[in-house]
């Protein structure tokens, strides 16, 4: 008699599968408003744009309304779908928020390297730090060569980093759509996209103070570069000299093409 075999009870596990459709459309979508092809007012045509990307317009439909929850897209009833115009008083929420993301982020990893500091591993300190120098040199070359989208690019890469080295991935989600919606807020800019043209000092003091594990001294960099960028993007003007890009205004729309009938759901 063969012996009986016992049953396993086993967790419940949710099926591997490749990105979705929505997933990648989604991906889509936050690309064309990082990169500046969708700009803040810009309206998303549901048919036009579910034809380009060979999806159907329930799919767009659930792409955009991820988007929509992360408050990238604005929904307005009768009218359609708008990319998110940052107005001074969604900078000031957001900025706030911003902070408190970033500051957090930055704590973890001042207070990482303080403690290898004192455990006399300083080498694991500053390899730690490593992945934060390669966006400040971009941004340094970026501002010589005067390609202020690159240097924007840079900064935003950077605080990101600073996301990804804390290692805690609810803080390198939130990253992901904060560097969306302050690309977002620099695009809203009446006097054209800019960047402070002592970026890569600022950078500077910011890594020099992770490098110290003073997790203090980071928060309040972060404090006055995040107040600098809110009030220069809630009115238009700056204290500290800005290197701007007049050719990157807010956009009157994109160039959408139409390819035909309207597609079915």
């Amino acid at each position: 008699m063969r012996p009986r075999q016992e049953t396993v009870q086993l967790p419940m596990m949710q099926p591997i599968r490749r990105p979705s459709i929505i997933d990648q459309a989604e991906l889509e979508l936050r690309n064309a408003i990082y990169f500046g092809d969708l700009r803040p007012g810009d309206t998303i045509p549901e048919v036009q744009v579910s034809k380009q990307m060979g999806i159907s317009r329930s799919s767009l439909r659930e792409a955009c309304q991820r988007l929509v929850r992360d408050g990238l897209l604005t929904q307005i009833p009768g009218r359609g779908l708008f990319v998110t115009r940052m107005d001074a008083g969604t900078m000031s929420d957001f900025i706030d928020y911003r902070l408190g993301i970033e500051m957090q982020a930055a704590s973890i990893v001042a207070d990482r390297v303080a403690f290898l500091r004192s455990a006399g591993d300083a080498a694991a300190a500053e390899s730690l730090l490593a992945p934060l120098r390669e966006p400040m040199e971009r941004t340094r070359r970026a501002l010589e060569a005067e390609e202020v989208i690159e240097a924007g690019n840079a900064d935003l890469d950077l605080h990101q980093q600073i996301a990804e080295i804390a290692g805690n991935r609810f803080l390198i989600s939130s990253m992901s759509t904060i560097v969306i919606l302050t690309r977002m807020g620099s695009f809203s800019d009446p006097r054209g996209f800019g960047v402070r043209a002592d970026l890569a000092e600022a950078h500077e003091k910011l890594l020099a103070a992770l490098s110290a594990g003073d997790a203090s001294r980071a928060r309040a960099v972060l404090r006055e570069t995040l107040q600098e960028l809110a009030g220069r993007l809630r009115s238009g003007e700056a204290e500290l000299e800005v290197v701007r890009d007049p050719d990157l205004l807010e956009s009157d729309g994109p160039e959408w093409t139409t390819l035909g009938d309207d597609q079915g759901e």
